[in-house]
Order: structure tokens, then C-alpha cells, then sequence
């Protein structure tokens, strides 16, 4: 009885966090490198946009795909991304483990991760992670303990690792290690599928003109030795920052999963520590900067894994405690979708206002815009910027000579002065 009252409490809990996180999603609108592609797209063309891309700036063929189709289909089309990735999340995980399970880790890896609003909550951040990560996911629960060989096999991790280098990073090293443990073809199809996948975007030419931009790459022993304390405190900073549902992960696995060998929680804890070291040594070799917060929800995905691993490894005693810590625990799951609902009203009034801004943009095609009251940053994202060469993508994707939030600055100092003729202001508010 107290083990069906702890499931019950242990999927309503969860479920109520991602259900407000899907509504928050409804909000998603453009912002900051969202416009870096639909201005390419508006200026070169659908094909044309993601060659320049792959020549000047970054090889992430799938991702850039994608990424231009929704630009084409219209800033509406964000509104279903969040949920599309909370629901992929969940059936991915739902295709191995128990209900309250599966919506317990989905809600500790989507709303528990480092930087939820750069994520989950931007289109650009969602197609570079969250949306590729929930496709490896299904991936993983499908073929795991499957001998015989599907197409999707390769196809699906060649599709997931051309969105992010963090990505397809991480996917190697699962592959690796899952394929060097249980010998079967489907890992093998998905290394291979992943490899391919890495070969396409470390071919973009636009990569060494990325590079330009970053100092030469240090001694390699700086590198180890700043990878080993970066990981270091990303194990620290996630058991500390997200001890409560780590915890609750655990409490849920070793209540509703099925008993694990010890060979499958040697894997699952090598892959979490592997996929750290994979993704954050190429960001200190090349960037010379810690991983970015937003990639990190992919180690950290892998991280959640290993603890619920190590929850399906314990032994069968204590299940009654367990269960009636499960249900203790399970506040924290609300507590964050109390904190969730309370952005809502203010990611309404954006929407809304970020709506007729788009309408207006849309009618003014050609001319010089003057923003009066705009934020200058949703988040920690650019939105419109007082100098207007830092809004050049944003006036190309609608067409305009210039865009510029008010008073206009230039290269530091502040513009006094009449606008120019024909220019047009709108008031944001």
C-alpha cells in the first residue's frame, strides 16, 4: 500500500513541474542567436544560410538544419519546442523504467540542470541539446539489450550528434564504453553513426575561423589540469546545487526499478564520469574557458542516469523507509513548479509585447526603427542592444536599414541628435 501511495505521489509530483514547465514553453519566443539565423536565412536563402554557416562559423549541419526550418515556419513554431522536448524526455525514459521513475528523472535532468532559461527556455539552446539529448535518450532505452541490428541504429545518433560538439562528444563515450562491455551491434551502428557525425562538423571550415577568434591552445598539461578541476567542482557544484532531487532520483529507483547488475552500474557511472571529462577538456583546450552552463545538461543527464543506477543497485531491504522518504522528498518536484508558475505572468506580458514588435518589424521593411523601452536582455541573452551594430541580425531578419533600442549609442558614446529621415519609433511597453 505505502509503495502504491509513493507512486502515485512520486509521478504527480514531477508531472505537475514539467506540466507548468510545457505551459512556460508556450511563451518562447526569439531572441539573441535565434536571429543570428534567421538573418542569414533572410539575407542568403534557405540552403544558402547553412553553407555560410558551415563555412564561417560552426558545424552543426543537423542543428542549423533544423534550426532554419522553424525560422522559416515562423517565431509560433518556438511555442511547441519546449514541449516537445519535455514529452520526448519522458517517453524516452518510459521506454525502460516505471512511470514515476521515468518523470522523475526527466524533471530532475530538464528543470534541475545548470541554466534552465539557455537550455530549455531558447529555441537555440533546446534544438542544440535538450530536443538531441531526449532523441539519444530513446535511442539508449530502445536498444538496450537488443542483439539484432534496426536502421534508426545509426541513423538517430548521426542526427543527435550534429547538433552540439557536447552532444555527439558525450554519445562516443557512451558508445564506447556500452559497446566495450556487452559486445552487441546496435552500439557499434551508433558509434559509427555518432563518428560520422563528429567527421562532418570537425570538417567545417567555419571552425578555424571560430578559432581565430579564441588565444592559441594552451601546454596540454594546463589543459588536464584545469579539465580536472573543472570537473571537479561540476561533481561538487551538482551534488550540492542538486542534492535534493539527485536524491530523489535514488529514492525513486531503488523503490520502483527493476534490480541492475553490477556491470550495467560500473558502465553507468563510468559514462557520467567519461562524458564529464569528454565534453569539458575540448572547452578548456580550445575556448580556455569552462564548459558553457547551458551544454552542461548533457553530462549532467548522464550523471542523473548513474545515480538512478546506483538507486536500482541496492539490495531489496528497507523498501518501506524508502518509499516514505520518496514521498517526503517528493515536495521539492513542486517547489520548483511554484517557482516555475511564478515567471509565467511575466513571459505572458513578453510574449505578448514581443508579438506586436514582430508585426510592426514585419510592416516596416526598409526603414530605420527606434525602440523606445525595450529590454536590452531577456534573461541573459541579448534582445535589442542602444548600438545598432549589435542588432544587425535582428534588422536583417525583418528586412530594416537599422534597429536600434533608444537612445541610440555608437561605438560607446551616446547619439544626440534628430532621427534620421523616414525612421519610425515604437514603444515596446
Amino acid at each position: 500500500m505505502k509503495e502504491r501511495t509513493a507512486a502515485v505521489v512520486a509521478g504527480v509530483a514531477p508531472a505537475s513541474a514539467l506540466a507548468v514547465l510545457c505551459y512556460r514553453g508556450i511563451y518562447l519566443r526569439w531572441f539573441a542567436d535565434d536571429y543570428w539565423t534567421a538573418g542569414v536565412t533572410a539575407t542568403h536563402g534557405f540552403w544558402g544560410g547553412q553553407a555560410l554557416w558551415y563555412r564561417i562559423w560552426s558545424g552543426r549541419y543537423v542543428f542549423t538544419f533544423a534550426q532554419t526550418v522553424l525560422i522559416s515556419i515562423g517565431p509560433r513554431a518556438s511555442a511547441l519546442l519546449v514541449t516537445i522536448a519535455t514529452l520526448g524526455m519522458v517517453m524516452a525514459l518510459r521506454a525502460r523504467l516505471r512511470w514515476p521513475l521515468a518523470l522523475v528523472m526527466a524533471w530532475a535532468i530538464l528543470l534541475c540542470t545548470a541554466d534552465v532559461p539557455q537550455s530549455l527556455l531558447w529555441q537555440t539552446g533546446l534544438l542544440s541539446y535538450a530536443i538531441p539529448l531526449a532523441a539519444f535518450a530513446w535511442w539508449l532505452g530502445n536498444a538496450a539489450g537488443r542483439e539484432e541490428l534496426r536502421w534508426f541504429d545509426f541513423v538517430v545518433p548521426l542526427a543527435s550528434g550534429g547538433c552540439s560538439e557536447t552532444g555527439v562528444l558525450a554519445q562516443i563515450v557512451v558508445c564506447v564504453i556500452a559497446f566495450a562491455a556487452w559486445r552487441r551491434k546496435p552500439m557499434l551502428a551508433a558509434l559509427l553513426g555518432s563518428l560520422v557525425s563528429l567527421a562532418i562538423m570537425a570538417a567545417a571550415p567555419g571552425n578555424l575561423v571560430r578559432k581565430a577568434a579564441y588565444p592559441r591552445m594552451p601546454p596540454l598539461a594546463s589543459v588536464i589540469e584545469a579539465t580536472v578541476r573543472d570537473a571537479g567542482a561540476f561533481f561538487a557544484g551538482t551534488f550540492l546545487g542538486a542534492g535534493l532531487p539527485l536524491l530523489l532520483v535514488f529514492l525513486a529507483s531503488a523503490v520502483f526499478a527493476p534490480r541492475i547488475s553490477r556491470r550495467l552500474l560500473i558502465v553507468a557511472v563510468l559514462c557520467a564520469v567519461a562524458c564529464v571529462l569528454a565534453t569539458f577538456t575540448p572547452a578548456e583546450a580550445i575556448l580556455l574557458t569552462t564548459l558553457p552552463l547551458r551544454a552542461r545538461i548533457v553530462p549532467y543527464a548522464f550523471l542523473v542516469a548513474a545515480v538512478a543506477a546506483s538507486g536500482a543497485a541496492v539490495q531489496e531491504r528497507w523498501r518501506g523507509p524508502r518509499a516514505a522518504a520518496l514521498m517526503i522528498t517528493a515536495i521539492v518536484p513542486l517547489i520548483t513548479a511554484v517557482q516555475m508558475a511564478r515567471e509565467i505572468p511575466q513571459a505572458r506580458t513578453f510574449a505578448s509585447r514581443w508579438d506586436r514588435l514582430n508585426a510592426f518589424l514585419r510592416a516596416s521593411r526598409g526603414r530605420d526603427v527606434f525602440v523606445d523601452h525595450a529590454p536590452g536582455m531577456t534573461g541573459t541573452l541579448l534582445f535589442i542592444a542602444h548600438d545598432p551594430a549589435n542588432n544587425r541580425f535582428m534588422s536583417e531578419s525583418y528586412g530594416l536599414r537599422s534597429l536600434v533600442s533608444m537612445p541610440p549609442d555608437h561605438n560607446g558614446r551616446l547619439v544626440i541628435g534628430p532621427l534620421p529621415k523616414g525612421a519610425v519609433r515604437y514603444r515596446f511597453d
